[in-house]
């Protein structure tokens, strides 16, 4: 059976785990979310369908949040959500089970890979040790996902009871504020004099919040959070302020290019 996988990713570690989903089902084709900003609703055109997105703050992401209860999901008889995270999966199951009530279907299946864990506003990144223990974490459980998938298996990775309390009590306290926020932190971000004014920050942005003034950014107002200006700039000009990220290391994943990641705003 034919599968559509909606995507949205910042750094690259969903689209990664994403190409590996479709790669081990086959017969799949893959769609950025962001290039669906535009449409008040989206027929999923497959019997099966699925979304791969980091967690934010014990949630899914601004973008996918909205997109989900956007779905004709008339024709699907099987959905599935993989949250890639590099802390602890939070609410993201349960918020992706509320979301696909909104858009009159059912959530099958919810997953949640570890990754690489890249939030530079609060940490530095790890080294290249990490990077490949991610790699093989990533194989083990896309193994899992591909034949429970394939068989149509309900399987919902909600948590643990103490987990999901801690989950909506940090959700409470932190991921709701964020929810509300998100999108004008990035009157934080800031170019610093080593910036070479390659523009690689307004290509890599899926949703076109950066635009070049002389060559520099500027941010617009309705950010994503997800970091792909800062992590992929080649000069590591971009910085947070406040947040000491001068002095951290960035991260995009190993396989995934600014090409790749700027072509989230078109349909392939």
């Amino acid at each position: 059976m034919r599968t559509t996988l909606y995507y949205f990713t910042g750094t690259g570690n969903s689209l990664a785990c994403a190409r590996a989903i479709a790669a081990g089902l086959g017969d799949a084709d893959l769609v950025p979310i962001s290039s669906l900003r535009g449409e008040e609703r989206v027929r999923v055109l497959t019997e099966r369908v699925g979304i791969v997105c980091p967690v934010y703050f014990y949630t899914l992401p601004l973008i996918v949040r909205e997109f989900i209860p956007r779905l004709d999901l008339s024709g699907v008889r099987y959905a599935f959500l993989v949250a890639t995270m590099g802390g602890l999966p939070g609410l993201a199951v349960l918020h992706g089970e509320e979301l696909f009530k909104k858009a009159g279907g059912d959530l099958h299946a919810g997953f949640a890979v570890r990754m690489f864990a890249n939030y530079i506003a609060e940490y530095n990144v790890r080294g290249e040790g990490a990077v490949r223990a991610m790699g093989r974490r990533m194989e083990r459980r896309v193994k899992e996902i591909v034949p429970t998938v394939q068989a149509e298996r309900c399987h919902l990775e909600r948590g643990w009871p103490f987990d999901r309390l801690l989950s909506r009590a940090m959700f409470a306290l932190l991921g709701r504020k964020f929810v509300e926020t998100a999108r004008t932190r990035d009157r934080l971000f800031t170019a610093d004099p080593s910036c070479n004014r390659c523009g690689t920050c307004a290509r890599v942005c899926p949703v076109e919040n950066v635009r070049l003034v002389e060559g520099r950014p500027e941010w617009l107002g309705h950010c994503e959070q997800c970091f792909a200006c800062i992590h992929f700039c080649p000069v590591a000009a971009i910085q947070i302020r406040g947040k000491r990220t001068r002095l951290r290391g960035r991260y995009h994943h190993p396989d995934v290019t600014v090409e790749d990641i700027a072509g989230q705003r078109r349909v392939s």
